[in-house]
């Protein structure tokens, strides 16, 4: 992966015109073919060339991805003699000659690694060729060099001066502060800047107050959790309870609600793919997709804030709708209003979290539904089971825009691949319960395309039979130690910031024991977790 240092330079190339390079006389010649090794480009036609008036070597002049080979050649002026040093790092191979000998070389297929190579120059000009070879994407390429005396390396590449320590001209003000604007971008995005590597250990009272109040606020502590911290107090387990009591009856903990929603139930990609158009243009012209992220998050506060058991996510009598939700999804006259309202449900297909239409259209693609993406979805996110990725070289199931046959007939051909039976023996029944409800989560019993019927029955791989939505959720309760584990990993991740490790099983299995004596509430959970040792360490 190409480092993000270098992403932001190199994007930030083309806004610098003013700048002069530190390459005099670029020119650049491009050459095609799959090279596993630099080859003899003198021997080579090449395929494009021109000028490079900036002065830096750019490889984005191929305007290719993969599989090309570009050469640079023009003049370096050495501000005195002495002993230089040239770096480069590339991916794949490279080598920098100056005057006709080859100064740095990396050859081959690899990574971008950094190389450096010493030389001897006389004041002056010289002659600079650099070849470089891609073979398939991504790729990356950057140089610099090191004066005599200087511990600096300068880069002639992507969009530092060369010579940027000497006394500017007063024109060219301008432009230096330009360069020195990116340089401090490139340090902002770099991940030594956007990491803190530290050695594991028990965090300290202020580094405590700073995890819980990004935990449940995403923002800064408060000035009662600095003073607890520095008073030492924020250790103790019963001072940390009436913290998370006193943070969850804040109106900032609205932020907890929304984004750990957002990250458990995959609701960032709810927008990707709108529905539109037809019999969706309502989605569009009601600006429905706000309610349908404020109905899950209305949902899951009324979970937290009444300490319900988890089972309330799987199925319950209640949801939250309004006049437009209530109308165009639920099909239901009765409600009136903008606001979302607590609502009554005599339906028993429609109740719990999973169901709602924020999810439905999450887990579609604005076209037509598919269990797959709905059945990776509950192993994912609900279960902790993700299926493995389908093989590279098979290709992904195609979208039926014409409605010609159902998604059941076409995973029934796609299931007739060896390599691909398997997990959607996992994945399909999963899926195939959600199937009544269309792209936007409203209840149908037919396909619309093809006029037939909606057949949702499925067998898992243990051999339970499932008809429909409602003896999937029967399921899914009866796994709810699963789906406490799923969760209580998912919110583990989301305060800690980091993923869980194998050796983080022991804590994970304790705090599990813990809810369970305690119904597996979720408001409990969250007091849990931040009294567990994977929150309280780093």
């Amino acid at each position: 992966i190409e480092p993000f240092v270098q992403i932001v330079l190199r994007q930030q190339v083309d806004p610098l015109v003013e700048m002069a390079g530190g390459i005099q006389d670029l020119t650049y010649r491009v050459y095609e073919g799959k090279c596993s090794k630099l080859p003899e480009f003198d021997t080579l036609e090449p395929v494009a060339q021109g000028k490079l008036p900036k002065g830096y070597l750019d490889i984005k002049a191929a305007k290719r991805n993969e599989y090309y080979g570009i050469v640079f050649e023009g003049k370096i002026d050495a501000p005195k003699a002495g002993e230089y040093t040239f770096e480069m790092a590339s991916d794949d191979g490279a080598r920098i000659l100056i005057d006709g000998k080859k100064v740095v070389e990396h050859d081959g297929l690899h990574g971008q690694e950094l190389r450096k190579g010493k030389v001897e120059l006389k004041e002056g000009p010289h002659d600079i060729r650099v070849e470089y070879l891609a073979y398939g994407a991504p790729n990356g390429f950057r140089a610099g060099w090191t004066e005599p005396g200087s511990n600096h390396a300068k880069l002639s590449v992507e969009s530092l001066r060369q010579k940027e320590n000497r006394k500017p001209k007063k024109e060219t003000l301008p432009t230096l502060i330009r360069a020195m604007q990116d340089g401090y971008a490139a340090i902002l995005c770099s991940p030594q800047f956007l990491y803190l590597k530290e050695k594991p250990g028990p965090l300290d009272d202020f580094a405590i107050a700073s995890r819980l109040s990004y935990f449940l606020w995403s923002s800064m502590p408060d000035g009662q959790l600095l003073d607890l911290a520095k008073a030492g107090k924020l250790q103790n387990p019963s001072e940390l309870d009436r913290q998370v009591e006193r943070m969850l009856k804040d109106a900032k903990a609205a932020a907890f609600t929304r984004h750990f929603t957002s990250a458990w139930l995959r609701l960032d990609k709810l927008g990707k793919m709108p529905p539109s158009g037809g019999d969706f243009q309502f989605y569009k012209n009601l600006k429905v997709e706000p309610m349908l992220l404020k109905q899950v998050t209305t949902y899951f506060e009324e979970v937290l804030n009444t300490n319900s058991r988890i089972s309330q996510f799987i199925d319950s009598d209640y949801t939250y709708m309004n006049q437009v939700l209530g109308k165009w999804i639920y099909r239901r006259e009765d409600i009136r209003g903008s606001r979302l309202r607590k609502v009554k449900l005599n339906d028993p297909r429609r109740g719990g979290i999973f169901t709602q239409p924020g999810i439905m259209t999450a887990t579609a693609n604005g076209v037509d539904t598919s269990p797959v993406i709905r059945g990776t979805w509950v192993l994912e996110n609900i279960l902790g089971t993700p299926p493995s990725p389908p093989p590279p070289d098979i290709e992904p199931l195609p979208t039926d825009t014409r409605g010609a046959v159902t998604i059941r007939e076409r995973l029934d051909l796609h299931r007739k691949n060896e390599s691909c039976s398997s997990c959607h023996a996992k994945i399909d029944p999963m899926g195939f319960a959600f199937e009544n409800f269309d792209v936007v989560g409203r209840w149908r019993d037919r396909y619309r395309g093809v006029n037939k019927p909606i057949d949702t029955k499925s067998t898992t791989t243990t051999g339970r039979e499932i008809s429909d939505i409602v003896e999937f959720k029967e399921m899914l309760k009866e796994r709810e130690p699963q789906i406490v584990r799923c969760l209580t990993e998912k919110m583990l991740t989301y305060a800690t910031g980091r993923r869980l490790e194998p050796t983080d099983r022991g804590e994970i299995n304790r705090i599990i024991g813990d809810l369970g004596k305690k119904q597996n509430r979720l408001r409990d959970l969250v007091h849990f977790v931040v009294k567990s040792d994977l929150f309280l360490n780093k």
